[in-house]
């Protein structure tokens, strides 16, 4: 199947959310999408000139916007999805709904009217034939920082680059993010700690650093226990920062809530990619747009 217009994937998007038995991240969305549609390995390479984004993950992500805005998904946390019980009522009632019954039978359209603040960068609308809606800065960052966890987790797959230069991208971080004098200690033998943060001149007062870059699974209990040892017993410290591409399981967040001689930091692949983005690691601003309130 050719490539889609923006308000094409609608209803394909809501009928593949109804058909899930719990919430979905947006890359599961984008593959589902790909398996319902099928387009063309050629459709698949194309992107946007702008940020070099994919197409057809754009237009997904737009679907995921207008379904938002008409109330028939929501997000139960970052980048997660569901379908509402509205949208369910709503698609039962209209199988073949397209973008007009939508505006006409759902919220949408009071909506975009309430949620359109000075604090929304707008994108020029263009016209109902290509699709193209204002979109807010908040749902421009998301497909940003997607976009550089994606990247992340590829480096997962190289034994190199999870070994040195997601390292160098994590302490890099850190550096920008004004945290003091930052010593790379990672390699052979680095007994879990992959670098040092000096908080003061002397240093004394220091902070140790864990990197994994995973593609996928999350970070267990005994890393973190390992971590916790290293920086105490090796390193003599009682602070730390835990960085991943992934997340962390239940039971690793409880060893850290628990241990009360080390106080660790959890960072998981989307705060990472939030930092990275506010920061500018890994990217670089291509053009800024200034939104004005009249205060006369």
């Amino acid at each position: 199947m050719a490539l889609l217009k923006k308000r094409e994937h609608d209803p394909y998007v809501l009928n593949f959310l109804n058909e899930q038995t719990e919430p979905v991240h947006k890359d599961i969305i984008h593959e589902g999408m790909k398996n319902i549609l099928k387009p063309s390995e050629e459709d698949l390479s194309l992107v946007k000139e702008s940020n070099g984004y994919s197409k057809f993950k754009d237009r997904v992500d737009w679907s995921l916007c207008y379904l938002k805005q008409a109330e028939l998904i929501e997000n139960v946390s970052r980048g997660i999805y569901q379908i509402t019980d509205f949208g369910k009522k709503f698609l039962e009632e209209n199988p073949d709904f397209n973008f007009k019954t939508m505006k006409d039978k759902t919220p949408y359209l009071q909506n975009r009217k309430s949620k359109k603040t000075d604090n929304e960068i707008e994108d020029t609308e263009i016209s109902e034939e290509t699709g193209s809606i204002k979109i807010s800065t908040e749902e421009y960052y998301e497909s940003i920082e997607l976009e550089i966890l994606n990247k992340l987790k590829s480096m997962g797959e190289s034994s190199v680059d999870k070994g040195t230069k997601f390292e160098e991208i994590c302490l890099e971080l850190l550096k920008k993010m004004e945290y003091g004098d930052i010593e790379r200690t990672g390699g052979a033998g680095d007994r879990g700690i992959d670098g040092i943060l000096t908080m003061d001149k002397f240093g004394f007062d220091r902070i140790g650093v864990q990197c994994k870059c995973y593609s996928s699974g999350n970070i267990r209990d005994d890393e973190i226990t390992k971590f916790a040892h290293g920086l105490r017993n090796v390193g003599g410290m009682n602070r730390g920062i835990f960085i991943t591409t992934t997340d962390f399981t239940k039971q690793a967040k409880d060893v850290v809530s628990e241990n009360k001689d080390v106080k660790i930091i959890l960072i998981h692949g989307y705060k990472l990619a939030k930092l990275m983005r506010e920061h500018q690691i890994g990217v670089e601003v291509m053009e800024t747009n200034y939104i004005y309130n009249f205060l006369i």
